[in-house]
């Protein structure tokens, strides 16, 4: 049978005969005209990028000599801009990730092939326009002096577009700060906050106009505060619109927020049907916690978002809130994800401190990570510290770290500091 000179080519890493089956089954029964060559080494997806020219890549992600990790590192290495899509049952949260950060154009669950084919669309598309651009870029190049004049006028016409558009990001930015807490409730109700048996102190800083991190602290009753932070893949506007609905919807779902790991399903769940439509894949980490001081004990459940730390500061430790029960995959990920809560004991003067990746994903001059044990470090260094110049302290470290670089990173910290633990009922 002869193969139209506009199929696809695809080049499918892939050791099953029976998943490969399905797979050209599925893009079959969706009208697709595509030429397959499968292989199963090394060296044969190797010479497969060299030979057979493809257009796409499918690959799994676990075979019993070879992985998706390394074709996908050979594959950026040989044929950059190919498409490369992961098509598994065996990759966890955290690897699709990884992958995703690595270069992978997207990722297709094996029992969920029915996102196969419009995962293939859209990442043709992108190919589609990119050689548009390209060859747009080329013409440029070659114009002559009146598509110069052109560009002169077209350029004075964006930046006119700019100016606006600079406006509107201005005003989002505002907007964007209006939605974190200024002020923070106090414990019990009603008290100036220098006698809160809680005090609050947070740090933000986005690294766009508008940026992809938020958090918020909501008072429970008179002796119970709850404290929500979050992180959305991404920078700029598009990471931003995601959190205002994050924000949003952890207000909504505020009645939850008494079980963290309830407050943070339900939230997978409803941002999981928002975006099932969508072909982009777009996740978040999220952490949530409460203090109870009349009980003396803070519960937390986590949304693959860095550990919490507690400083015990009478005792000058620090304790990593990384219990593997409390633990669950980012948000807008698997639907289906369930997150527990765990409860712990708190002593008064205890200190939580919550953050970003950004804080402690950056680099020095020798391309040497900060990393969050460095952070541990820091924040250990400085326990004795009262809780606002703690948070200095360790932002200067950091600062130090990077030889004043810009931080790369949206970044956000919030502080708990307990001053006391005892019942506050009147």
């Amino acid at each position: 049978m002869s193969v139209p000179t506009n199929a696809i080519r695809i080049l499918l890493l892939e050791d099953s005969d029976l998943d490969a089956a399905l797979i050209e089954a599925e893009l079959r029964r969706n009208g697709v005209e595509f030429l397959v060559h499968r292989v199963e080494t090394e060296n044969a997806f190797a010479e497969g990028l060299r030979v057979f020219l493809p257009t796409i890549i499918f690959s799994d992600y676990k075979l019993p000599s070879f992985d998706g990790g390394h074709a996908l590192a050979l594959a950026q290495k040989i044929s950059p801009h190919i498409p490369f899509l992961i098509i598994s049952g065996a990759v966890g949260e955290e690897t699709a990730v990884e992958l995703l950060k690595a270069g992978a154009t997207d990722f297709v669950l094996k029992d969920r092939l029915l996102r196969l084919v419009p995962a293939v669309h859209r990442a043709l598309r992108e190919v589609q326009e990119r050689l548009l651009l390209e060859k747009a870029q080329a013409e440029l190049s070659s114009c002559n002096t009146d598509l110069e004049q052109r560009v002169r006028d077209r350029t004075s016409e964006l930046s006119e577009k700019n100016k606006i558009m600079e406006e509107d990001l201005r005003m989002a930015h505002e907007l964007q700060l209006a939605l974190l807490p200024n002020r923070f409730p106090t414990l019990p109700r009603g008290c100036r906050e220098a006698e809160s048996a809680v005090r609050i102190c947070s740090l933000y800083r986005a690294s766009h106009s508008v940026g992809g991190d938020c958090f918020n602290v909501t008072r429970l009753s008179d002796s119970v505060l709850s404290v929500f932070i979050c992180d959305v893949m991404g920078h700029g506007v598009r990471a931003a619109l995601v959190t205002s609905m994050l924000r949003t919807l952890e207000e909504q779902l505020g009645d939850k927020a008494s079980d963290p790991g309830l407050l943070l399903r339900e939230m997978n769940r409803v941002h999981c049907h928002i975006f099932e439509a969508s072909e982009t894949l777009v996740f978040a980490s999220a952490c949530s916690l409460t203090v109870d001081v009349s009980k003396g004990t803070l519960t937390f459940a986590n949304a693959g978002h860095p550990s919490p730390l507690l400083v015990h500061r009478r005792e000058h430790r620090v304790e990593v809130l990384n219990l593997p029960e409390s633990r669950g995959p980012a948000l807008g990920i698997f639907p289906e994800a369930t997150y527990q809560s765990h409860t712990q004991k708190i002593e008064p003067d205890d200190f939580i401190f919550l953050f970003t990746d950004g804080l402690f994903e950056v680099e020095n001059a020798s391309a040497e990570l900060f990393s969050e044990e460095r952070l541990r470090e820091a924040v250990e260094q400085h326990a004795e510290l009262p809780p606002e110049p703690l948070v200095q302290a360790v932002l200067h470290d950091v600062e130090s770290f990077t030889g004043g670089s810009a931080f790369t990173d949206d970044l956000c910290v919030v502080g708990v500091h307990i001053a006391r633990v005892e019942s506050t009922a009147a």
